[in-house]
């Protein structure tokens, strides 16, 4: 694939800046039509050809409603917009879209979970093999107590994990 001149690049930065793009995004709008004017090139158009097929694309219209939109899915201020970065801004709006910003806000209680039910199954294990060796069983020993503490962490995991999995059942996103 043939890679794009310096000047080349500057051009496509110029009709961005024409075009009203804020300088928070411009550097991902140069890269993002860099790379469209670089395919229309692989393709065979000539770069002329292929500069202005990406240009028509990317007019003051476009440009001006993508920062809006983008603005606007994130509610950030002018000054917060010039921090964010393009991935920030993309990625946070589609997250939010399909769900997975709501799941990230439960990983702690999966984690929390995860490893109550890992530990109280070890406990319980090693609870019954020493049990076991004793020939004897009581809940006042030291294995029948590991036994109960074992048997409790598994509990309060599985019944949490439970009561999460039906909230996310049954949860409605609204955005």
């Amino acid at each position: 694939m043939e890679k794009l001149s310096s000047q080349q690049i500057a051009q496509l930065r110029r009709h961005l800046i024409l075009n009203g793009s804020d300088e928070s995004l411009l550097s991902e709008l140069v890269d993002h039509m860099a790379c469209e004017v670089e395919y229309y090139m692989w393709i065979g158009l000539p770069f002329e050809t292929a500069i202005d097929k990406a240009m028509l694309e990317a007019n003051s219209d476009a440009v001006g409603t993508l920062q809006e939109t983008y603005r606007e899915a994130l509610s950030l201020k002018q000054e917060t917009m010039a921090e964010a970065s393009l991935d920030d801004i993309v990625f946070e709006t589609r997250n939010k879209a399909y769900g997975a910003y709501y799941l990230r806000q439960n990983y702690g209680n999966s984690l929390r979970d995860a490893l109550l039910g890992g530990a109280g199954f070890f406990l319980m294990l090693i609870g019954l093999i020493s049990g076991l060796n004793q020939g004897k069983w009581s809940y006042m020993s030291l294995s029948g107590a590991m036994w109960l503490v074992g048997i409790s962490c598994v509990a309060y995991g599985g019944f949490s994990w439970f009561i999460q999995n039906m909230k996310q059942k049954y949860m409605v996103v609204n955005d």
